[in-house]
């Protein structure tokens, strides 16, 4: 039988560091599953490579995750540098060239901002500006008065959820309108209902298969899951994510087969190569763990919806 071991908040590094530990060495856990945050991952690397247990699906498309615990981590979602690539690629189409870039002080800020940098010269756009701010920073008046006198056409930004609506509201409510461009790392139905009617227009770059396109395979399984077991549940791009990232699992737990252990799980994770998840196209490998490159950018509609 497979047991489940959950911890509450893993929004802070080393409360995650801890609590991840305590599960290791109480539990015996065969595997980590569902962690989010960059900063929290990084964490619980050291004790992915002291104990050799896998990390499978992690919330995270940092770049520099993909070079650290190279044979236990397993990717589902693509780098934060392909969702900016899809960015830099929209700008160039629209032929928006005053362009500045908002992002974190923290390691995720710091490998969204390296994506930024890297596909925009690609597309040969120099950002104008490069904004940081210090995670502790519930103000961000700096930022916005920097965006503000900038009069910028776009803004890429790698910030949290809320960093983002209180930055965007603010410039909002000031009367700019530029484009503004997130991550999918602010994906939720709060945030977007939280930016209400003015947020119309606003990007997202997104990880997984449009939630309302029953054609997909993956989409329509999902649909039928929902009506099953939550039918009150609405579907997003987040909880597909959380679907596709069980249903991952559950394939490379078939495939390690009865005498589970974490050496068994990952060599039947190796053994996705290809996979189609139904629709959903991934790769594992010995040497590459990096699973899908799917990226795509929605725009913010009426009511909180977003449109591909």
């Amino acid at each position: 039988p497979l047991e489940l071991v959950s911890y509450d908040d893993q929004r802070q590094p080393e409360k995650a560091r801890a609590n991840t530990l305590k599960l290791i060495r109480e539990d015996r856990v065969t595997a980590l599953f569902g962690y989010r945050s960059t900063a929290t991952i990084e964490a619980i690397v050291p004790l992915l490579e002291q104990y050799q247990i896998p990390l499978i699906a992690p919330f995270s498309g940092a770049q520099s995750l993909h070079q650290k615990a190279r044979g236990l981590i397993f990717h589902l979602r693509a780098s934060y540098h392909d969702e900016a690539e899809k960015m830099a690629a929209f700008l160039q189409r629209m032929q928006m060239q005053k362009v500045i870039t908002v992002s974190q002080d923290d390691s995720f800020g710091q490998d969204g901002l390296a994506g930024f940098q890297q596909h925009l010269q690609k597309v040969q756009i120099a950002a104008s500006q490069h904004l940081t701010y210090a995670r502790q920073d519930t103000e961000l008046h700096q930022v916005v008065r920097a965006i503000l006198a900038s009069q910028p056409q776009a803004v890429l930004m790698a910030c949290t959820p809320a960093a983002c609506l209180r930055i965007m509201k603010q410039v909002l409510s000031a009367g700019l309108r530029p484009q503004f461009l997130m991550l999918s790392n602010v994906n939720s139905q709060q945030f977007y209902s939280e930016l209400g009617d003015p947020g119309r227009g606003i990007g997202v770059t997104q990880v997984m298969p449009y939630p309302q396109d029953i054609g997909v395979p993956l989409v329509r399984e999902y649909h039928k899951a929902i009506k099953q077991f939550r039918p009150e549940l609405k579907p997003g791009y987040a909880s597909l994510e959380g679907f596709a990232a069980a249903k991952l699992l559950c394939e490379g737990l078939k495939r390690a087969g009865s005498e589970l252990s974490p050496a068994q799980l990952i060599r039947g994770m190796e053994s996705l190569s290809p996979y189609d998840l139904g629709g959903l196209q991934l790769s594992y490998n010995k040497k590459n763990h990096s699973g899908a490159s799917f990226a795509e950018l929605t725009i913010l509609g009426r009511n909180g919806a977003l449109l591909r």
